[in-house]
């Protein structure tokens, strides 16, 4: 079962996966619009971790989108072979708006730590990436727990312009410059400029984190060039155009964080 998993999984070029008990975050799913389509009896959570340390992004942060998009299209064709291949079991996928907490359940399927920054850290790729999830009401084995370890270097913490990082509390997102700035909030937009942070592209927590000085670029990641080949499935145009339920209006008003 795992190897036919694995299978129908790298040939939707999903390689950075891991699988992790649903109990294990059923009780921290976050309240959304999406929470109603997890699958009666859940058992599983496979999280994908999707790559953006590319020449692409940093040259371009508005490719984030495009991304997102084809990691979509992934998510969605690789639940209808999952469902076809496991025809008794049910299979939904999430991206955006998603209930599950991301970087905890990655962290639990063995894809990398919980950083202070409360980012995924991945040996690959740091904490430049995106992560998705498929979860299924059927029993996979759970891949592991965290591959790496957070320092505590607290340089997120004592960089962060607008205090949205603390020791005591953790993250708090109403002062994180990314999640106001998508907002609309301008009473938060407010605080943050009387604090003299930017309002719009902070990437402090990843520039100044140790995970990330040495990762290098994944130009030749599949996923990357499968999402930048003008002639590939996941970027022909066809009115398919997915995005975990949120409307691409909507989506363009999430943060930029890459």
């Amino acid at each position: 079962m795992t190897g036919m998993l694995s299978l129908i999984m790298n040939a939707n070029n999903l390689f950075d996966f891991g699988v992790c008990a649903f109990e294990k975050i059923a009780d921290k799913l976050i309240d959304c619009d999406n929470q109603h389509r997890i699958p009666p009896f859940a058992e599983s959570v496979i999280c994908v971790v999707f790559p953006t340390n590319a020449d692409v992004v940093f040259d371009d942060p508005g490719e984030v989108f495009r991304l997102r998009r084809v990691a979509s299209q992934m998510l969605e064709l690789t639940c209808t072979a999952l469902r076809k291949a496991f025809n008794e079991y049910k299979f939904e996928w999430f991206l955006d708006d998603s209930p599950v907490p991301d970087v905890m359940a990655a962290s639990l399927c063995g894809l990398g730590a919980i950083g202070d920054s409360g980012l995924l850290l991945t040996p690959q790729y740091g904490s430049f990436c995106f992560i998705g999830n498929i979860i299924t009401d059927l029993i996979i084995p759970e891949t592991g727990d965290e591959t790496s370890e957070c320092i505590h270097c607290k340089k997120c913490i004592k960089q962060c312009p607008a205090g949205a990082l603390s020791e005591q509390s953790g993250f708090d997102k109403a002062k994180c410059v990314k999640y106001v700035s998508s907002s609309g909030n301008s009473r938060s937009n407010a605080f943050l400029l009387r604090q003299g942070a930017a309002v719009k592209g902070c990437n402090t927590c990843r520039e100044v984190c140790p995970y990330n000085q040495n990762i290098g670029r994944a130009n030749d990641h599949p996923f990357i060039k499968a999402a930048t080949n003008p002639d590939s499935i996941y970027t022909s145009d066809g009115g398919y155009k997915p995005m975990g339920g949120l409307g691409q209006e909507k989506f363009h008003k999430l943060p930029d964080d890459f």
